[in-house]
């Protein structure tokens, strides 16, 4: 299993970033992913992180298909791939109503339609076509890229229920999956191995990438609190609670929903048991993380994207926390 981490995150933002990626760098780390929800934008760092190391993989996990336009995100990812010299990975995804709706102004329909479109556009614009297509989500009249495509930009894709997931198999590189078990991958990734078989695609070859977020050497009490907190969050997400109530955790979703929706944050918040935030969440000794990575990768991950947390007081504690976390995990 390929270790990676998450590039940018509190606090290694601006100044702090080069840290980041050469101490993952020195220490082994094979690849770094950005995202992007509502803090930076995923494009940006990967530009940056390829001009501090000449050896990771580069990827976005992920973009939203519905925030920019098809022909915008292949100008994007062509260029920070070439600046990579080929290293980059597009990871596409729908986000959610909330962020595409209400905070992007921007409506959300059919995404699986969405997802289809967007990547035949993207398709057909790294084989360097004058593309027009008038799809139901996607129309795009006469564009052709004036760049050279020397390393067309493979194509992960984003999915959590099943259709997403057929679809990542079918037209994906590789997919991309957040808030997991170990116990909940294996039928998640029959529907992609479906989709890939149906394609034409060798099942044995893909790759898996998953975003986790970890505290290693933190506070074990602390930690399992403050990830509640998080958890909860996500959990009161319409599109999250029902993908959290299809992977097993049907009484807490929907228990912690109605609560919320009902304006009981307390209750919503003790509807999530210890036992979901330790199956979801990395936290404890860096022994104790490795193992549970370890379990991850025995269930069908091949990639990971670590999001190391530290719960210090203070903004140099952190960063100082997180270096000894990133070196100790990939020591042991």
């Amino acid at each position: 299993m390929r270790l990676g981490i998450t590039i940018p995150f509190e606090p290694f933002q601006s100044a702090h970033f080069p840290e980041l990626v050469r101490t993952a760098d020195r220490c082994g780390y094979t690849d770094a992913w950005s995202y992007e929800s509502f803090s930076t934008d995923a494009f940006a760092p990967i530009a940056a992180a390829a001009m501090l190391s000449d050896k990771m993989r580069l990827g976005c996990a992920i973009i939203p298909v519905f925030t920019r336009p098809a022909p915008l995100i292949a100008m994007s990812a062509v260029t920070v791939n070439e600046l990579a010299g080929g290293r980059f990975i597009l990871g596409l995804g729908i986000s959610t109503p909330n962020i595409v709706e209400q905070w992007m102004g921007v409506p959300f329909r059919k995404p699986v339609t969405m997802m289809r479109e967007t990547v035949e556009a993207l398709r057909a614009i790294f084989r360097g076509e004058k593309v027009t297509m008038a799809g139901a989500m996607v129309k795009i009249n006469g564009f052709r890229l004036d760049a050279p495509i020397t390393h067309p930009p493979k194509i992960y894709i984003g999915a959590q229920g099943a259709k997403m997931l057929r679809l990542a198999g079918e037209l994906g590189d590789g997919v991309i999956v957040n808030f997991i078990t170990p116990e909940t991958v294996a039928p998640m990734l029959d529907n992609t191995r479906e989709g890939m078989r149906a394609a034409g695609k060798d099942p044995a070859g893909l790759d898996v990438v998953c975003r986790i977020i970890a505290a290693v050497d933190e506070d074990e009490e602390v930690v399992r609190n403050l990830f509640r907190r998080s958890l909860t969050a996500y959990v009161t997400v319409p599109q999250y609670n029902k993908f959290f109530r299809e992977i097993g955790y049907d009484k807490e979703a929907t228990i912690a929903i109605d609560a919320w929706n009902a304006g009981d944050r307390n209750k919503a918040l003790k509807a999530i048991p210890d036992e979901m935030v330790e199956k979801i969440f990395v936290f404890g000794t860096a022994e104790k993380c490795r193992r549970r990575l370890d379990d991850y990768a025995r269930a069908g991950i091949t990639t990971t994207a670590l999001q190391f947390a530290s719960f210090a007081k203070t903004p140099e504690e952190r960063r100082a926390k997180i270096l000894r976390a990133i070196e100790r995990l990939a020591a042991v």
